[in-house]
């Protein structure tokens, strides 16, 4: 493919993205869709003339130089890393930076719940000439899969807010595929009321049938906190931290809306 139809191509694919902000940063990954590796370098074979790009996780701010689609290097780390790889050019020709800029990434926001990004004008890196590592090359290297396919919208729910609950309880078509925490209050819930409750909540939405996530108030013991989301075949029951609610529910509207 020519550099002019690989340009159009990518420019193609930016303009049909549904890009969701995080007070001003783009979300990159969230439950780990796309894995937070795989989005880093995304960002990077999205970005064509230099730029910073200062992806944050969980309080930590990751800089890095990329330019014509390839990673030049990670310029720094907030709070302080002490590691040799920042400040250091990536290239192929010394295997050594190149796997140690991957553990470093790995180690900082490999398991990310959420990941964002702001771009911002490039900052002096390097020598003139060094170009660092394509986005795809960096992809064989370090095997992150840049086409994996996202996980339904359900795991994806699931996986973002997996500390905020106490216990789940995955069901799809009447099988459960997920449990996690002590799932018995949860399990005597679907066995006894959860079929009525749904008889009776479909009759309340007038013949809408879309995404739901619902408060059960009083469902468990102890004034513990609880809901069921419902999805087209999935459904699950949680039992979550309350003051985590507000969280689970921007989740929600983010993936479903």
């Amino acid at each position: 493919m020519s550099d002019f139809n690989a340009l159009a191509k990518k420019l193609a694919e930016l303009a049909s993205n549904d890009e969701v902000f995080d007070a001003g940063a783009r979300v990159i990954s969230e439950g780990g869709t796309p894995a937070p590796l795989a989005a880093i370098l995304r960002e990077v074979d999205d970005t064509v003339l230099e730029r910073k790009l200062a992806l944050e996780s969980a309080g930590t701010t990751i800089n890095l130089i990329a330019s014509g689609r390839r990673l030049r290097g990670i310029l720094s780390v907030t709070p302080d890393k002490k590691s040799n790889v920042i400040g250091q050019s990536l290239s192929r020709e010394e295997p050594g930076t190149v796997q140690a800029a991957h553990d470093l990434l790995h180690e900082l926001c490999g398991d990310a719940d959420r990941l964002t990004v702001r771009n911002y004008a490039p900052e002096p890196f390097g020598q003139t000439g060094e170009r660092g590592i394509s986005a795809v090359g960096l992809s064989d290297l370090w095997q992150v899969d840049l086409d994996e396919a996202p996980k339904p919208p359900m795991e994806r729910f699931l996986t973002a807010n997996a500390t905020a609950f106490s216990s789940l309880l995955h069901i799809r078509q009447g099988e459960v595929v997920a449990t996690s925490g002590e799932i018995k209050a949860l399990k005597a819930i679907w066995k006894s009321q959860m079929e009525d409750f749904r008889k009776t909540h479909k009759k309340a939405l007038s013949g809408e049938d879309g995404p739901q996530l619902i408060t059960l108030d009083g469902a468990l013991e102890e004034g513990a906190s609880a809901a069921v989301a419902v999805y087209e075949k999935d459904l699950a029951l949680i039992a979550y931290q309350s003051d985590q609610f507000g969280r689970m529910q921007s989740s929600w509207q983010r993936i479903f809306t």
